[in-house]
């Protein structure tokens, strides 16, 4: 009887102590996960020149690189060619990196020179357009669907994680050592170094999830959240509403800043400049203005680009038009075989784009006659020019590289 006491003792205490050393093992996952870690200043320096450190290239999401930056035209020389999965995101580059997420559900940091994989990450979610955001050796992305991650960009590593309880699908944008992330019926400011909220704008719609970036000139942030049709200029520092401006149309698009003006262009196909400091209406430029009769309406589900007092912008129809930013009248269009919902990027007197036909273009500014193209399957994502190479993700799963030979 003793025997058997003592044989059933050491069972229980054997289950207690493996029962312990799960809870043990559980409770440190969840630390690992969830416990915050400061990045340090030091990490947060911003970026070099060369680099893609957002999407837009800039806070104003212009999508241009100067001269002084990329001096000369990129070739159509295929520098090397990275198989994933389907790509639906836009690639940042920054650190000799070139970070991309593809829809196996994984952010990826090739290295640039020759995209082979320096580290993955596991986003918790099969995101297609998980796009993120680099501000000197720190990385944020959106995980799990609704949450903000902060990550070593040299390693993968996280150091801290928001949560929103919404569907984040818009890029994050760092200004400074704020971090800007749109959710469904939300805008959050964060601190970049621990993750704390600074303040957060809110209007309660329900409906599709934002698909804008922020885009910040100034002291003011625009957005379009949700399925609304207003855009909303709000105080950096405060989350103050500086005023709206309602396009009658879903916003899809990001808005773009210039000097003096912000565009936006909407579902079914209107481009709107307005004042950047007021949002009193400058002009509008309508795809479907000529056409009142047509059965298929034309309509933008891409972003602007803008350079040298020039809108470009890709339509359904698969056109891109060339707008002139300060009348609104259109200056050329180049027809491609298929809906266009990439981002043109301008730099160097070519205009870059990637349509759903299949080809990624290299057109003139100046007439929107290409002078390459390149066969890459169809294209939904944007490109991104750093380092003096053109980066491309492919529906068809491939990251091409294209720049001159060494």
């Amino acid at each position: 009887m003793r025997r058997i006491f003592l044989f059933t003792l050491m069972i229980c205490l054997l289950l207690f102590a493996l029962n312990a050393c799960d809870t043990a093992q559980s409770a440190h996952a969840r630390v690992s996960q969830w416990h915050n870690h400061v990045a340090a200043p030091a990490l947060l320096l911003g970026s070099s020149t060369g680099e893609w450190p957002m999407f837009g290239y800039n806070p104003a999401h212009t999508s241009y690189v100067d001269q002084s930056v990329q001096a000369r035209g990129v070739p159509q020389h295929l520098l090397w060619s990275q198989r994933l999965k389907p790509i639906f995101s836009s690639a940042v580059a920054g650190a000799g990196l070139l970070y991309i997420a593809s829809s196996d559900g994984y952010l990826y940091a090739l290295k640039e020179a020759t995209g082979s994989v320096l580290w993955r990450v596991d986003l918790g979610d099969h995101l297609t357009d998980a796009t993120p955001a680099l501000q000197g050796q720190v990385l944020f992305v959106a995980v799990n669907s609704t949450q903000v991650e902060a990550l070593n960009a040299l390693t993968g590593q996280p150091y801290w994680r928001f949560e929103t309880n919404e569907k984040i699908q818009a890029a994050p944008l760092v200004i400074g050592n704020k971090l800007l992330v749109a959710s469904r019926t939300a805008l959050w400011c964060l601190d970049t170094s621990s993750g704390r909220l600074l303040w957060k704008f809110h209007r309660g719609a329900v409906g599709w999830p934002t698909t804008a970036s922020p885009t910040v000139a100034g002291t003011l942030v625009y957005l379009g959240l949700g399925s609304m049709s207003q855009l909303w200029a709000v105080n950096l520092n405060t989350g103050q509403l500086v005023w709206s401006f309602d396009t009658g149309d879903r916003i899809t698009s990001t808005a773009v800043v210039g000097k003096d003006s912000v565009y936006v262009a909407t579902w079914h196909g209107l481009v709107i400049a307005l004042n950047r400091l007021t949002g009193v209406a400058l002009w509008s430029y309508a795809l479907n203005s000529k056409r009142p009769t047509q059965s298929v309406i034309d309509g933008i589900g891409g972003n602007l680009a803008l350079a040298q007092g020039r809108l470009y912008v890709g339509d359904y129809r698969g056109i891109l038009l060339c707008l002139d930013a300060q009348h609104g009248k259109m200056l050329w269009r180049f027809a491609t075989g298929a809906q266009i919902l990439a981002t043109p990027v301008i730099s160097a007197g070519l205009v870059y784009v990637g349509s759903g036909d299949g080809n990624f273009y290299a057109l003139d500014v100046r007439t929107g006659r290409p002078t390459w193209y390149y066969a890459t399957g169809e294209i939904r994502s944007s490109a991104t020019l750093a380092y003096g190479h053109l980066y491309i993700g492919s529906v068809n799963g491939s990251m091409y590289a294209f720049g001159q030979a060494a």
